[in-house]
């Protein structure tokens, strides 16, 4: 399939549709990707963001998140400098380090766009965060140990919780081999 002249469907200024052979599936207008970020406080307080997502016309429980390059400013940045700066800019907290935990499809058979699952560490306080000016995002800083029933009173009250959050619950204390930190 990999000698298949590709056709372009759609072509917006975020996503593009694309067709292979048989096959549609989307591409961001950014192929760089995306970050995830695994990021727990001094105070032992994993950081997680809650918004409403227009797509799935819903609240949603996520970790920290958001596109590598994403704005002509942000041209040229490295998976570590968004994870920084998504970091920072949604949840007020910057990092001295950023780890790669591992990297993979986020949804192999109809998008092209690839994750990567970070670790920030070194946290440090700067300001509230909450997003930029096109996001209205709330910031829970939840006790390591009081996750689980954290992220089960959001599903109860009807939140979307995004299935990232559990593999990064699993990366809070394991590698991406399984071994324990």
């Amino acid at each position: 399939m990999t000698d298949q002249s590709i056709e372009t469907l759609f072509a917006g200024k975020y996503v593009h549709l694309r067709r292979r052979g048989t096959w549609e599936y989307a591409e961001r207008a950014n192929p760089q990707g995306a970050v995830i970020i695994v990021a727990v406080t001094p105070e032992d307080r994993v950081l997680l963001v809650e918004q409403y997502r227009i797509p799935i016309q819903s609240k949603t429980l996520e970790f920290p998140a958001g596109l590598i390059g994403d704005q002509a400013s942000f041209e040229g940045e490295s998976w570590r400098e968004s994870a920084r700066r998504e970091l920072l800019e949604e949840t007020g907290w910057d990092c001295e380090h950023v780890d790669s935990i591992m990297a993979g499809p986020s949804s192999a058979g109809m998008s092209t766009e690839i994750m990567h699952f970070v670790r920030a560490r070194g946290l440090m306080r700067v300001n509230a965060g909450g997003g930029d000016a096109s996001e209205d995002i709330t910031v829970h800083e939840v006790p390591v140990n009081e996750i689980a029933a954290f992220v089960a009173a959001k599903m109860a009250a009807g939140f979307a919780i995004d299935p990232k959050v559990y593999a990064g619950i699993y990366f809070l204390d394991h590698d991406a081999a399984g071994r324990a930190l």
